[in-house]
């Protein structure tokens, strides 16, 4: 009986404790798990993708109209002029009414603020965009407000 129990013992041992060179090599076996992708619409992407590539993942992606505001402020600042208009166009007709409107105060000549994506104002394009915004909206008092002082 004390023979069959050390026996037990013995080879029960290997299977519940590994080794310590056991765990050394499972150990190194393992994959350190990959760096997460970076956001369609993050700002590292804009100069390392063409500019078509970036708005199409960012609009897939469909972050919220705050989100966007901010990728668009990003995309000015680093002078990804092209970026800013693409996205906010797009937006803006899709009828983002928020998004709509920051695009045509870029032209509006009362809220327009020079950058070089925006260097002038544009009463005719302002007066687009808040068209646009009366189309999705009809009664925004603000939109046909600017519409009517800027039509062309």
């Amino acid at each position: 009986l004390g023979a069959a129990a050390a026996a037990w013992f013995w080879f029960s041992k290997d299977a519940v404790e590994p080794s310590d060179s056991a765990a050394v090599a499972s150990e190194s076996n393992l994959v350190a798990p990959a760096a997460e992708p970076a956001s369609p619409c993050a700002v590292e992407n804009m100069g390392s993708l063409s500019e078509l590539a970036f708005v199409q993942g960012c609009v897939k992606q469909a972050p919220s109209s705050a989100e966007l505001l901010e990728v668009i402020a990003s995309a000015k600042a680093g002078k990804h002029c092209g970026i800013a208009q693409r996205l906010y166009a797009n937006r803006s007709q899709a009828g983002d009414v928020e998004i709509a409107r920051a695009y045509a105060r870029e032209y509006d000549p009362k809220y327009h603020q020079a950058s070089e994506c925006f260097a002038e104002p544009d009463a005719a394009t302002a007066a687009y965009w808040y068209e646009t915004i009366l189309g999705s909206m009809p009664d925004d008092a603000e939109a046909k407000q600017r519409f009517e002082e800027l039509k062309p």
